[in-house]
């Protein structure tokens, strides 16, 4: 195997290459980790020409043109797709026929299909804990909030530029979606055409402007969602600690109680959550299936706070190994954090059923093994 390391926010996707070559080391397999930070065009072309089983990346890296699958890489492409489809159609596209794509979540399924893209190897691979820490150690942040602040206004802007038509449908999109979290932006855009008459398709290269509305859509719900449930947070009095970028120019940080901190970086976060009671975490882009931040606040020894998917209450126990919340009852919400920052017991035992629910489980290795499974499907063979 060949893995692919390249840029990403945070140096998250690096860490996780890393760790998915130790995942393949353990289980006997052999990779070889490129990184296309530290290589020339003549190594990157030799080392992806090699004699090898499949090349693999996280978020399609070196695919963005057509040519290089076709003139460059000779091996099966293993595609990680650990974001939303919406992020990388172009690259989604320029998959071969023998190629693998793997889905964190189980809806973009339908995504695909709705964006007209055909993958005759689809797969579902979540995201994964990079490591376990081993030891508890002293919790000394109440609630853990990491990311970038995303400013609502900046997709806003682009909606309100659109004609009065369009503009009053994204509009209506935004308000049936937040006031019904089990209701889908992109298939609530789709509907919004259908009530008037109008049939549309979202394709990359014939419907680019709609595709940006749908982006702008799903963005602005995600940031208006996330910014209620930590509000809610601080109105409720209870110190948040956020690590990310822009968050002083949000609206929670006039209060007292929400402690704003510049980025870290991926391995500190981690190190962050170690020392956390609760790891909240938001997915409201996500219909089927979960965030890594789940797996790696269940692997610190913290509680988890996140909103629910089917796929998590598949593989959780709810009140057990990690907490629920939905997005249109905010008040749940905070009552049952402030209940399990009060009880010490409960965080604790709560604490250890998640590390163990994690351990064995949804680590880089078990993905590797995942992989290797995923491989011989589609390929049954031996891998060199």
């Amino acid at each position: 195997m060949i893995l692919i390391k390249g840029q990403s926010n945070y140096n998250v996707l690096r860490y996780w290459i890393d760790a998915l070559a130790v995942g393949f080391e353990k289980i006997g397999v052999e990779a070889i980790v490129l990184d296309v930070n530290n290589s020339i065009n003549q190594q990157l072309i030799t080392t992806l020409q090699m004699d090898v089983d499949a090349i693999i990346s996280f978020n399609g890296l070196l695919i963005e043109q057509k040519e290089v699958l076709e003139k460059v890489i000779r091996a099966p492409y293993i595609y990680l797709l650990i974001d939303h489809p919406i992020d990388h159609l172009a690259r989604i596209q320029n998959l071969r026929e023998g190629d693998i794509l793997t889905l964190m979540d189980r809806n973009d399924v339908n995504n695909l299909e709705i964006f007209g893209l055909i993958v005759n190897n689809l797969y579902m691979l979540p995201h994964a804990a990079i490591e376990l820490s081993i030891e508890p150690c002293e919790k000394s942040i109440d609630i853990l909030v990491s990311g970038s602040y995303s400013d609502m206004s900046n997709y806003k802007e682009y909606i309100n530029g659109q004609t009065p038509a369009i503009r009053a449908i994204c509009e209506e999109v935004i308000e049936n979606c937040l006031a019904d979290t089990r209701k889908y932006y992109i298939e609530e855009f789709i509907e919004a055409f259908k009530k008037r008459g109008i049939s549309i398709e979202l394709r990359l290269y014939e419907s680019p402007e709609f595709i940006k509305m749908v982006y702008d859509i799903g963005r602005y719900v995600y940031s208006n969602n996330r910014l209620k449930v930590i509000t809610a947070l601080a109105d409720a009095g209870i110190k948040v600690d956020i690590y990310g970028s822009n968050w002083d120019c949000s609206p929670v940080a006039s209060y007292p109680n929400v402690h704003i901190h510049e980025s870290v970086s991926y391995w500190k976060t981690q190190e962050l959550m170690r020392k956390s009671k609760i790891v909240m975490n938001f997915q409201a882009l996500l219909r089927d299936g979960t965030h890594e931040r789940v797996f790696a606040g269940m692997a610190a020894r913290s509680v988890v706070v996140t909103n629910e998917t089917p796929y998590l209450r598949e593989i959780f126990n709810e009140g057990e190994e990690l907490i629920f919340y939905n997005f249109n009852d905010i008040n749940e919400m905070v009552k049952n954090v402030q209940g399990i920052l009060k009880n010490d017991g409960q965080r604790g035992k709560i604490s250890e059923s998640a590390w163990q629910a994690v351990k064995g489980m949804h680590t880089f290795e078990e993905r590797a093994k995942a992989i290797v499974d995923i491989f011989h499907d589609v390929y049954p063979k031996t891998l060199k």
